[in-house]
């Protein structure tokens, strides 16, 4: 099964936001741009299935706080199953507090996301986050 690729979500996103949408030095699947006077910023994390049917991705301190200083954040998660899921993120974030954050050498602080059919987890907090996956054909 397909990942869906970054260039949809950026050629989807640039579109609606009427914006053109560079990549952050030295941040991957992290993209800036103006819409409309407005400072964009766009995280576009990707992942394959686990048996258990969900995808997951990590979110690092650096990356919200990246996402956090923007006046439009946009989470684009790129599922197996050529699947997005376009999420405001100012809203998931009042779901990601500060006790439920891992820490590692590798990604430092950050928090661990579980993408199911229709809503994502935060591991470590029981509220679900409700979402429909736009599904490519």
């Amino acid at each position: 099964m397909l990942i869906p690729d970054k260039q949809i979500v950026l050629k989807t996103i640039g579109e609606k936001y009427n914006c053109i949408l560079s990549n952050i030095k030295g941040k991957q699947i992290m993209y800036e741009g103006i819409s409309a006077g407005k400072k964009l910023i766009l995280c576009t994390p990707s992942s394959k299935l686990h048996s258990q049917g969900q995808g997951w991705f990590d979110l690092t301190i650096k990356q919200v706080e990246i996402l956090d200083d923007s006046d439009i954040a946009i989470l684009a998660v790129r599922l197996e199953g050529n699947k997005i899921y376009y999420i405001n993120f100012k809203e998931l974030k009042e779901l990601m507090t500060p006790d439920i954050m891992f820490e590692n050498s590798s990604e430092g602080k950050h928090w661990k996301f579980y993408v199911w059919k229709n809503y994502i987890e935060i591991r470590g907090n029981e509220k679900k986050f409700y979402i429909q996956p736009e599904v490519l054909v």
